[in-house]
């Protein structure tokens, strides 16, 4: 486990599957928010919350333990694409400040997924 990393390797993966784990919990905290928002684009919200959720969790743990680290390195890339494609479309958004702010997640999400690439 971390055998070939260096120290600044270890504590970016380390934190990387942290944060995807905290946002986990988080969007199981707001199950009724995200199906509602999941259901107005999307049939089937409660298999595709579930199957998100699943993949999020699996990846994140395969990062943070170091098994398959490339692989769930992918998981998670594949599930901030398909996360942000759904929920922040922000040129969909007639509020400034809410157009603003989902342009600030979508390139947050961006910057995530160049670090999970140098994971994979």
């Amino acid at each position: 486990m971390y055998a070939d990393h260096t120290a600044a390797g270890i504590i970016g993966q380390i934190v990387i599957a942290v944060y995807f784990l905290a946002m986990l919990v988080k969007n199981i905290s707001l199950w009724d928010f995200n199906m509602t928002r999941t259901g107005a684009i999307l049939p089937y919200p409660a298999v595709v919350l579930i199957c998100g959720f699943i993949l999020q969790f699996l990846s994140a743990i395969m990062l943070l333990l170091d098994f398959h680290a490339p692989i769930g390195a992918f998981g998670l890339i594949c599930f901030t694409l398909a996360a942000t494609a759904m929920f922040h479309r922000f040129w969909h958004m007639e509020d400034p400040l809410l157009r603003n702010y989902h342009m600030l997640l979508l390139w947050n999400n961006v910057g995530m997924i160049g670090g999970l690439f140098l994971v994979a």
